[in-house]
């Protein structure tokens, strides 16, 4: 339980909110350092041109001229070198220190294309942490599991034990089993008293996994889907690649690639 206090405690104290691209607002590239505050900024402030997201995957001569009218449109954007990355885990394959993602590509709000990419600074303690928060609130969702069917199983073993004691008095005649009858009453007593035990204890310790399980829940609800890491991040085209496929930075950032 102790571990599974210091990660929920590591996850809050870091602020991680799980998949949400605008975090980690500095990174580092060689000792620099690089500040994303105006490109969440300008991301979240400009309007969307189009009713839903435009693919410009393979991008036509009538897909390009819409894209150069969206543009115009827009605010100046600061960082114009960046995008948002978004990839499922199973999208991910790890090529030695970097990422080989089938990655859906942001180079401005709503404007995605489709595109097989490497990542350098892949967020490796992002990844490391969902993993750990997920099978924590599992561990905690089994052991809630069979609290709550081993208080249902001794609250109906006592109600059938009442039950016998009730039928087997009325049928029997007083004076020949008035023993027999108080001796099932004070097992039915005794058994009473430790199922209300066991059952408090058991209460005690589904309270506990509450309280534990609510953040981890929380933060596995940020991800489309609470039992798969999702890659969402805003990442440094560099320009280079490798292969014929590009090179995509997300920089240093602590919590997220150490």
């Amino acid at each position: 339980m102790k571990k599974i206090f210091y990660l929920i405690l590591a996850l809050g104290l870091a602020g991680r909110a799980g998949a949400d691209p605008n975090r980690y607002e500095w990174r580092s590239f060689g000792g620099q350092n690089v500040g994303l505050q105006p490109l969440f900024a300008w991301w979240n402030s400009v309007a969307y041109a189009t009713n839903g997201p435009l693919d410009i995957t393979g991008m036509d001569s009538n897909k390009l001229t819409l894209v150069s009218n969206i543009w115009a449109s827009l605010p100046a954007r600061p960082l114009p070198t960046w995008s948002r990355i978004m990839a499922s885990e199973d999208q991910i394959v790890v090529s030695g220190s970097m990422w080989k993602l089938n990655a859906t590509i942001e180079p401005a709000p709503m404007m995605v294309r489709h595109e097989t990419i490497y990542l350098r600074n892949p967020p490796v303690k992002e990844i490391q942490d969902y993993k750990q928060a997920l099978a924590a609130y599992e561990a905690l969702q089994a052991a809630q599991s069979y609290d709550v069917a081993s208080e249902q199983n001794m609250q109906s073993n006592i109600q059938a034990q009442a039950d016998a004691l009730r039928t087997n008095s009325a049928a029997a005649y007083p004076a020949a089993n008035s023993r027999t009858i108080y001796n099932e009453t004070l097992s039915l007593q005794a058994a009473s008293t430790l199922t209300v035990s066991n059952m408090t204890a058991a209460n005690a310790r589904t309270q506990e996994r509450d309280a534990q399980m609510a953040p981890l829940q929380k933060y596995l609800a940020t991800f489309p889907d609470p039992r798969v890491y999702w890659l969402d991040h805003f990442a440094l085209r560099t320009g280079k690649q490798i292969d014929g496929l590009e090179v995509y930075d997300l920089g240093m950032a602590a919590g997220l690639t150490y």
